[in-house]
């Protein structure tokens, strides 16, 4: 990988850890992400560089029996006010599916 990737995945690692100290979550998970930013990249590229960077911290992995809902929104806005809202919600037997 592009030493800017590696740059850009070590600081949001960083970012992820100083906001959750918990153990990986097994699954089923729920995923939905709201990004805000200048919208230069492909979405699933930027899912996939997120979910990747993550994996072993806030699940065990990315597998789709692990994480089968996701749920992205992009918003365009200047970089100084980019933004990640990421929603982690564990999927129960008592939880309404999502109809789809």
């Amino acid at each position: 990988m592009p030493a800017a990737y590696k740059k850009n995945q070590k600081e949001l690692l960083a970012k992820v850890k100083e906001q959750y100290e918990g153990p990986p979550l097994k699954g089923p998970l729920r995923v939905e992400m709201e990004l805000y930013g200048e919208g230069r990249a492909d979405i699933d590229n930027v899912v996939g560089a997120f979910f990747d960077t993550v994996n072993n911290v806030l699940w065990d992995d990315d597998r789709i029996s692990i994480i089968p809902e996701l749920s992205v929104r992009w918003t365009k806005c200047k970089k100084d006010q980019s933004v990640w809202h990421v929603r982690i919600i564990e999927i129960g037997e008592e939880q309404e599916q999502l109809p789809f």
